[in-house]
């Protein structure tokens, strides 16, 4: 398949994202609705001697929401839309292959993850709570978690065949892997069995590498091990949701 063609499957899912506002604008503004919120409750909530820093979760917040809005969101509900309109199985008579596919599919949600993280970190530097000199390992962390949950939200788009049920199962994993991570409640305020379960969870590295970045950040792994978790947890959801791609409804593997 030739890159002019690459190129226009790729516009084909620019354009398809967009025709999308229920999926769209709310993947796009959700972040900077939440952080907004939560910086409210952060600044009315009387600070005392010991206590965590809960402003200090609001900008990984927003960021892992943006990451996994992008991956699971405006992913999982509108693959799965393509495959029940019939527009999947059209392309699969064509040279296009699971992994181009995904790869085109993938390019707008990028550009708007892109955006997102730029003007979260911006936010980020002027409230104090990052470092300039952090802001590339920052972005170049939330792009190693859109690889890790865009291969679960190409995983769930991708065998699902009902467009609300991919929506709501990706939600789904959004919302519980937001809560157990360590950024919605601070470890610390947890058991230590608690602690210690959640701190295997591949959500909870990928949290850890945000906080490693952040001042008074406080991890509960080193960074070579989340990274190495992060990546292979991304490199097995990928392969594992191409392998697994349906091109239609009656498809079976």
């Amino acid at each position: 398949m030739t890159s002019a063609a690459t190129r226009e499957l790729a516009r084909l899912h620019t354009r398809e994202l967009l025709r999308e506002p229920r999926y769209f604008y709310f993947a796009l503004f959700f972040p900077f609705g939440m952080l907004a919120i939560f910086l409210t409750i952060g600044t009315l909530v009387p600070k005392e001697p010991g206590t965590p820093d809960f402003v200090q979760l609001v900008i990984p917040m927003a960021v892992f929401l943006a990451v996994t809005s992008a991956a699971l969101t405006v992913t999982a509900g509108p693959l799965a839309t393509l495959r029940t309109k019939g527009t999947l199985r059209l392309l699969g008579t064509t040279p296009v292959g699971r992994a181009r596919l995904v790869l085109t599919h993938m390019l707008p949600r990028i550009v708007m993850v892109t955006a997102q993280t730029v003007a979260l970190l911006v936010v980020a530097v002027v409230l104090g709570k990052a470092e300039p000199a952090r802001l590339p390992a920052l972005f170049a962390i939330a792009f190693l978690g859109l690889a890790m949950f865009g291969g679960i939200g190409y995983l769930i788009g991708g065998r699902l065949g009902s467009p609300d049920a991919a929506t709501n199962v990706g939600t789904l994993v959004q919302l519980a892997t937001l809560f157990l991570s360590g950024l919605a409640f601070p470890m610390e305020l947890m058991p230590d069995a608690v602690r210690t379960t959640l701190g295997l969870l591949p959500s909870t590295f990928f949290a850890d590498l945000m906080l490693t970045q952040m001042p008074n950040g406080t991890p509960q792994h080193p960074v070579w091990l989340s990274v190495l978790v992060v990546l292979g947890t991304a490199g097995a959801t990928v392969s594992l949701a191409v392998r697994t791609f349906r091109w239609d409804q009656g498809e079976t593997a």
